[in-house]
């Protein structure tokens, strides 16, 4: 019984994935690769080296909005909400990130991602799914 509501919930997010949000996952993930790629190197964050180039200017201003939004929200990083350029911000966060081992590190990242998915989403469906939704794509495409 259990088993069966389980597979209904499951098939029944699966519709509600779009390829709007498939596309708003994709710029996350993107944007969080960078940001762990750039965990590795010793030089400070550049924000147009995270915010893919193929972005129009609206999207680009949302994602910019919602990397000052999410970072903040996460609370590994509370040592970084008495910065308010992003740039700023974004440095704190990779450096406060970087003291942590690389699978907290990509637990972290994972959450940003799925945190930025539904802000470019403008939330409209339940968190939990930008998490499904999220972890799936991660897992397929790495």
């Amino acid at each position: 019984m259990l088993c069966a509501t389980f597979k209904i919930r499951i098939k029944t997010a699966l519709r509600e994935f779009d390829t709007y949000i498939d596309a708003h996952i994709d710029t996350a993930l993107s944007v969080t690769n960078a940001i762990k790629n750039a965990l590795s190197s010793p030089a400070a964050i550049v924000l147009t080296d995270i915010i893919p180039g193929n972005l129009d200017n609206v999207i680009r201003t949302q994602l910019v909005n919602a990397l000052t939004k999410v970072i903040t929200a996460l609370s590994i990083v509370d040592s970084c909400k008495q910065y308010t350029d992003i740039t700023e911000k974004l440095n704190c966060f990779a450096t406060q990130l970087q003291q942590h081992d690389p699978q907290l590190q990509d637990a972290v990242l994972q959450k940003l991602a799925s945190l930025l998915a539904g802000e470019l989403d403008g939330n409209r469906l339940k968190q939990n799914l930008y998490d499904l939704f999220t972890q799936a794509k991660y897992t397929t495409v790495k």
